[in-house]
């Protein structure tokens, strides 16, 4: 079983200057952008990303601690799995 973890990938975001605001990027691949107005800033994220007091998270799913996933069914008979 999956469970959705928080991670901080603050120290891996990079911006490129688009169209009046920035692009958002981690390992070079969007995840987002910023548009500055008049009332602030305006985040857009792709999904699974996100901005939290002035840190930037991703959601990825992780495995549950205790528990181990099961990728195929036996057939005890016969003596394949």
């Amino acid at each position: 079983m999956f469970e959705k973890q928080k991670m901080d990938v603050t120290d891996r975001v990079t911006a490129k200057f688009h169209d009046g605001g920035m692009k958002l990027y981690v390992d070079k691949q969007p995840i987002g952008e910023v548009s500055y107005g008049t009332s602030g800033n305006e985040y857009r994220f792709e999904e699974g990303y996100s901005q939290e007091n002035n840190k930037f998270y991703q959601y990825t799913d992780v495995q549950k601690q205790g528990e181990t996933e099961k990728y195929t069914d036996c057939d005890e008979e016969a003596g394949w799995c």
